[in-house]
């Protein structure tokens, strides 16, 4: 396929079929995310793959939980507002259950180059500050990565779709990964999650873009 079809191919999937993804595929998903540029060349990524529907649904069920935590202490005030928040966690949840194959992405902080100068020049908190966590190196090295992935399940046959929405349970999900892998280091923290799967809609359109001349500028 050529590189600029397949970019166009890439969509947000939301609905599988149920069919297991070989593995072999998975790990041709994952190598192209080792193979994505990071700054520095920190590769500061970590990724725990969930394939079967007990750690899956244990996935969805850790994300309620902190769904109703956080909608109950809102409803006592706004509760409409909590509703609100539950049903959005009732529609995310809904189709991440029936992902063959959930990604689950951790990352660690990444030093900006020219912090330490920066700093060492005496420049003020709110400079470093911007530098730190604006332009956020070490994020933008994940987002590499997370589009290589999806870029590689897209040539591969597969649907995908990148989600931050369940970030607000970041620790009980990296607390998650700990149970049941080991893994415990504690400059990682959770980021992000990738679904994967055959599409269950052939006809899934993507929502409108804007123009080229809306986004980008030649600069004489």
């Amino acid at each position: 396929m050529e590189y600029f079809d397949l970019i166009a191919k890439r969509q947000s999937i939301r609905k599988y079929k149920e069919e297991p993804l070989p593995r072999e595929d998975v790990e041709k998903i994952l190598d192209a995310a080792r193979l994505s540029p990071s700054g520095k060349n920190l590769q500061n990524w970590r990724f725990f793959v969930l394939d079967t529907k007990a750690n899956i649904d244990a996935l969805c069920e850790i994300i309620q939980g902190k769904n109703e935590e956080i909608a109950g202490k809102i409803a006592q005030t706004d509760e409409e507002s909590g509703a609100r928040f539950r049903k959005f966690c009732k529609n995310f949840t809904l189709f991440i259950k029936d992902a063959p194959v959930i990604i689950l992405t951790m990352a660690k902080d990444y030093l900006p180059s020219g912090y330490q100068e920066l700093k060492l020049s005496g420049a003020a908190q709110e400079e470093l500050d911007y530098l730190a966590y604006k332009p956020n190196p070490g994020m933008q090295n994940i987002g590499s990565a997370m589009e290589h992935m999806a870029l590689a399940a897209t040539n591969l046959g597969y649907g995908s779709c990148w989600l931050t929405s369940a970030n607000y349970a970041g620790a009980e999900i990296k607390e998650f990964i700990k149970e049941k892998t080991g893994f415990d280091k504690e400059e990682y923290f959770f980021t992000c999650m990738l679904s994967l799967g055959v599409p269950a809609d052939t006809e899934h359109k993507s929502p409108k873009r804007k123009e080229l001349a809306d986004i980008a500028y030649f600069v004489d």
